[in-house]
């Protein structure tokens, strides 16, 4: 066997094998995780996430009529899943999503060995396989595992167009920065940054004439780049009336990052805060979307351009914090998950060092500085600075710096074969210029601590949340007792309680913490409506009428509201005026039981029996239960239908047993 051939076995076998490895990993994490309260009951931006997926897979392809708000790739990514595995897309989005992380260790490996050594190479892929933030991500209903996949997919083609010079490289790379945009337009910064370095470069190699071939690899990368994301900007414009290149929520992430009151802003989670924050736009006229993502940049510059000191004084400490070893958290706190998983507690901790961040960053570090002279690394050099620099530039959380890690640990690994080299020829000076940096990266990117998860209210109000989805409303007062405990205006939380005091028949609690809520945040339709179905349930109409109109007047779309004023004018006893209001509640949850069994109730008290006797056969399609039974065998002898009447009875009778 020939060296050639020799080498190309042993590659694929350590392909192999690190594929194999990074998921059995995977699949390990994957099985531990199944116990935690947020696997199939995803909050906040997860949440959001999939509800849009779940719609586009049941049939809106175009989603809702309006611009996208978030980069809509990895919403379609979703709703592919959900189409293909409906009834168990929570596992099957984190098998695919732990397939693409697996890949990635594969890329990395790949990347690294245009620019290292083969052991060193191999060092990275095995890091990045074992690397816990990767396979927390990969865990969770967000876009971390597809935009890393698709960013390392387009450095992976740019190293070859860059030393192969061909067109379709140039090409592809292009189609691989248009979907790395579509799902998070960070990497936008990093293709305006690599063609200004190929401007230079391009000078630097042919001062004359320079800028023809250069013209022409610019436009074989951004033609096809325009034609991947064009489609998103003209769907954009038809249904929003004006353009948005690729999203919306830009202007109010620019502004969270870009304020003098930093700490606050970017701290504020779901609730009344949040809801005062991205109403701001509206209280000053600002109605459509991409007026509101201007209102915002605006906002931030007039900040930047008159306290233009503070910002930069801003901006150094989000860089300490983009570096510093923390995982600062987003909508979760990441160090949650280690109680449900043994893997992620062995392999991420804050204890002196903030592992693993907290030694990859200082690494990462000194590997950049080590490599900074080599040409065949500059393309991820520049990656590296750009793409911070994109996170920076807005506010910094774990999962936004997370494309970055794979590069920095082809750096990290760099850095450690410079030790182990030091180390081996007993070079104490060289160890000592390595080292000391290094030491003193460490000392001052892990001076920080993470957050206590108990400590965060957002976390107990999720738990109160995922509780109540569940029924066990006990724990659902728990927790969000707690979380009020910690936070005593949040009236999320607020409202968790009073709906688990609801559904436990505890009306007069229910009512107290629903005019809580009320008062704080008076605009929430949700607690009206609760007030509602709680004065309805104690038989007080008139406070149940007055709530339930106002929740119909904050929102008029709402089955919910609909529903419950319609079941208020029914057991007042006007069937008429109730009929419009559940028609409307049965268009919006047309598989809800009791929509339909109060809809049939309403059809029968206002002498429409044959429209009645048809809804309540549709109830009982939907679940079989002893109320639509006994109504519609009382609709029987009243027509004098004995024979149906008997076969309903038996069906009770059955039931029964």
């Amino acid at each position: 066997m020939g060296k050639g051939v020799l080498h190309r076995h042993t590659e694929s076998v350590f392909l192999l094998a690190l594929f194999l490895g990074a998921l059995a990993l995977r699949l390990l994490y994957l099985s531990e995780i199944r116990h935690s309260p947020f696997y199939d009951a995803p909050v906040v931006d997860a949440k959001v996430f999939l509800e849009q997926a779940r719609q586009i897979a049941a049939g809106q392809f175009w989603g809702k009529p309006e611009p996208f708000w978030q980069p809509p790739l990895y919403i379609y990514f979703l709703a592919g899943l959900c189409w293909l595995f409906p009834t168990s897309y929570f596992t099957a989005i984190r098998l695919g999503q732990m397939l693409l992380g697996s890949g990635s260790c594969l890329l990395i490996y790949l990347i690294a060995r245009r620019v290292l050594p083969t052991g060193p190479a191999r060092l990275a892929g095995i890091l990045a396989a074992a690397y816990s933030m990767f396979f927390y991500y990969e865990g969770e209903l967000l876009a971390v595992s597809l935009e890393i996949f698709l960013d390392l997919l387009l450095l992976h083609r740019l190293q070859g167009a860059l030393q192969g010079e061909r067109s379709w490289d140039w090409a592809l790379a292009g189609v691989l920065a248009g979907l790395a945009a579509l799902t998070r337009p960070n990497i936008l910064l990093f293709v305006g940054a690599l063609w200004a370095w190929q401007a230079w470069r391009a000078r630097q190699v042919v001062p004359v004439a320079w800028h023809r071939p250069l013209a022409r690899r610019l436009a074989q990368f951004l033609v096809p780049l325009l034609l991947v994301v064009m489609p998103v900007s003209l769907r954009n414009y038809l249904v929003g009336g004006e353009w948005a290149f690729i999203s919306t929520n830009g202007g109010v992430n620019f502004y969270l990052g870009n304020n003098p009151d930093y700490d606050r802003t970017v701290a504020i989670h779901p609730g009344r805060q949040w809801e005062d924050l991205v109403m701001a736009p509206v209280r000053a006229g600002q109605a459509r979307a991409g007026e509101k993502s201007a209102y915002f940049y605006g906002k931030s510059f007039d900040y930047i351009l008159a306290h233009p000191f503070d910002w930069l004084g801003l901006l150094l400490k989000k860089t300490y914090l983009f570096w510093s070893g923390p995982e600062l958290k987003r909508n979760q706190d990441i160090y949650y998950g280690r109680q449900h998983s043994t893997l992620l507690s062995a392999l991420l901790w804050d204890h002196l060092i903030a592992f693993p961040f907290g030694l990859l960053g200082p690494l990462g570090l000194l590997g950049l500085v080590l490599l900074w002279r080599r040409p065949e690394a500059g393309l991820l050099h520049l990656y590296v600075l750009a793409y911070s620099a994109s996170v920076i530039f807005f506010f910094v959380a774990a999962r936004y710096r997370m494309p970055v890690l794979p590069i920095l640990l082809i750096f990290a690994a760099a850095a450690l074969d410079e030790l182990w080299t030091a180390l081996r020829a007993r070079d104490g000076g060289r160890l000592a210029r390595l080292g000391l940096p290094l030491l003193a990266l460490l000392v001052v990117l892990n001076l920080r601590s993470a957050s206590n998860p108990e400590h965060d209210a957002q976390l107990y109000c999720d738990l109160g949340e995922i509780s109540l989805r569940q029924g066990d409303y006990n724990r659902a007062i728990q927790h969000s007792l707690k979380a009020l405990e910690l936070e005593p205006d949040y009236d999320y939380a607020r409202h968790n309680l009073a709906t688990a005091y609801l559904y436990q028949n505890r009306y007069a609690e229910a009512i107290r913490e629903g005019l809580r809520t009320i008062q704080d945040s008076p605009g929430r339709p949700d607690t009206r409506i609760l007030l509602g179905q709680a004065y309805t349930a104690l038989g007080q109409w008139a406070p149940a009428t007055v709530h339930l109109h106002q929740a119909l007047q904050i929102d008029s779309t709402s089955g919910m509201a609909r529903y419950s004023y319609g079941r208020l004018l029914l057991k007042q006893g006007q069937p008429a005026q109730a009929l419009p209001h559940l028609q409307a509640a049965r268009q919006w949850q047309p598989r809800d039981f009791w929509v339909c069994y109060d809809l049939a109730r309403a059809y029968q008290t206002n002498g429409q029996a044959g429209q009645a006797l048809q809804t309540y056969l549709q109830a009982l399609a939907i679940e079989n239960r002893p109320e639509a039974l006994n109504a519609l065998g009382a609709l029987y002898l009243e027509q004098g239908d004995l024979a149906r009447a008997a076969q309903v009875q038996r069906r009770l009778e059955t039931l029964g047993r």
